[in-house]
């Protein structure tokens, strides 16, 4: 397989980071990749543990808490590969289903990966009936919209191109509508069953006011972004 770095942005994720990079590289033991985490303000203790671990992953500190969306930009921009792989730091992503994204990336034929997005759709996910009716509400409303061909946006698990997303210029929370800026620009969505854990320690940080409502918003932006480059082209 080809180098890659896997870039895990962490908000007060001390009590599961550790045991995910554990697993992170059992699984990945003899592959040429990057481990880099983004440290997004946490205020948990998490800097003073991870300078007495062991793990070879390394570390970019934000001084306060810029959001998740910031974070993978600080990420990407800082990876020594061409080749990302996103995934969350609470443990509800598997390894080894970031290997199925990862191989699926690299057998895309060279005329067909600018902008492949290569995306995870949780199955049997072990979020609570609430998150996952408002998931799937918030998600059909999406696809209805911006036509992203992308059954589970907000699964964490992406492969991409780092090029290809410096290529977008930044827009706050894009990370919530990479399937539809990737089609904006002509590339082509993958979507990867893949299987849901529950978290390995902590509780989620969004809830159905803070993601749903906020998400409207930023889908409006987008959906006005999108046509607007419609138009240019036209």
């Amino acid at each position: 397989m080809k180098k890659f770095t896997i870039i895990i942005p962490i908000f007060n994720e001390v009590d599961s980071i550790f045991d995910l990079l554990d697993e992170i590289n059992e699984e990945f033991s003899g592959y040429s990749h990057e481990i880099l985490l983004v440290d997004d303000g946490s205020t948990d203790g998490f800097q003073e543990k991870f300078k007495f671990s062991n793990t070879e992953a390394r570390l970019i500190v934000h001084k306060k808490n810029l959001g998740k969306c910031r974070a993978m930009e600080t990420g990407v921009k800082n990876a020594k590969n061409s080749i990302i792989c996103v995934m969350d730091g609470d443990g509800q992503n598997a390894p080894t289903e970031a290997r199925k994204l990862l191989n699926i990336w690299i057998n895309i034929p060279n005329n067909k990966n600018s902008f492949a997005l290569v995306c995870g759709n949780r199955v049997k996910r072990k979020d609570t009936f609430l998150k996952k009716i408002s998931s799937r509400v918030a998600n059909n409303i999406r696809m209805m919209i911006l036509k992203d061909e992308c059954n589970d946006t907000a699964c964490a698990l992406k492969v991409f191109s780092k090029f290809d997303y410096l290529k977008i210029p930044y827009i706050r929370n894009m990370h919530r509508f990479l399937p539809a800026l990737f089609k904006m620009n002509k590339g082509k969505i993958f979507n990867v069953p893949v299987l849901d854990r529950k978290r390995f320690a902590g509780v989620s940080k969004f809830n159905f006011n803070n993601r749903f409502w906020i998400g409207i918003v930023d889908l409006i932006k987008i959906w006005a972004l999108i046509n607007k480059k419609k138009e240019r082209r036209k």
